[in-house]
């Protein structure tokens, strides 16, 4: 007695194989979408974050009498200057910047701070990230010296 080997594939094992490989491709895809976002967002946030330190630094190379009590609630935008052949343009960049800057006596906490002395500088800056803001701030003090 022979017995017929069956070679060859079924109905059933090629609709297995469709559905496990659809099932894969949509993780895989999924996966690389939220990576792809995620590194978008970071990327922004890094921006930010750069922006505030260059405008923080910029804040300490000014001499301590020079900065102004500041403390607005509006944002401005950043631009950045771009050099085109012979024309150079001001670009905004897609984020906006809140400079505050207080005395440290002037704050509500500090009631027995000599005025004058120290001032407590806040950089904010906001961006969209998706359909949300997001923003980042960075705080110090600048000291006045002798």
């Amino acid at each position: 007695m022979k017995i017929k080997s069956e070679k060859g594939i079924t109905g059933i094992d090629i609709t297995i194989s469709i559905i496990l490989i659809t099932l894969f491709v949509t993780l895989i895809a999924t996966l690389m979408y939220a990576i792809h976002t995620n590194s978008n967002s970071i990327e922004r946030k890094t921006e930010a974050t750069n922006y505030a330190i260059n405008i923080m630094e910029g804040l300490k190379a000014h001499d301590f009498d020079t900065l102004e009590n500041e403390n607005t609630d509006e944002f401005e935008n950043i631009t950045q200057k771009v050099d085109e052949g012979d024309t150079k343009e001001e670009r905004e960049t897609g984020y906006a910047k809140r400079i505050t800057i207080i005395d440290y006596a002037n704050l509500p906490e500090k009631t027995n701070a000599v005025s004058g002395l120290v001032k407590q500088a806040t950089v904010e800056i906001a961006y969209k990230d998706g359909d949300t803001t997001q923003s980042v701030a960075l705080s110090t003090v600048i000291t006045k010296s002798d």
